[in-house]
């Protein structure tokens, strides 16, 4: 085997290695996200429950993430309850839960 023969051969080798580490990379991140989407909607189904169980809007922060509850008057004796919570960076997006219950 050539000189020539073995750096080719050790650039392949190194290309394969980046992109099996950029394929690693990519799957914590998505982990991670994973893992921020799923506490968000705990807090929000969380909130969504004491906010049955009380009336009044609020506005806090729970878990490091903004809460936002909003009760509003529905037809027919029922309030419409909108919970809702912002996701940290880097997903910068919010769980919006909607529900219908009898009013009080």
């Amino acid at each position: 085997m050539t000189l020539l023969e073995s750096i080719v051969a050790l650039v392949i080798l190194g290309l394969a290695a980046v992109g099996f580490l950029e394929l690693f990379q990519r799957a914590s991140v998505a982990t991670r996200d994973t893992a921020s989407w799923s506490r968000a909607v705990a807090v929000a189904e969380l909130s969504m429950e004491q906010a049955i169980l009380r009336v009044g809007s609020s506005r806090d922060t729970v878990d490091g993430m903004g809460r936002r509850i909003e009760i509003r008057p529905w037809a027919n004796g029922l309030r419409e309850i909108v919970v809702t919570v912002d996701v940290p960076p880097p997903a910068g997006a919010s769980v919006v839960l909607h529900r219908l219950v009898t009013g009080r």
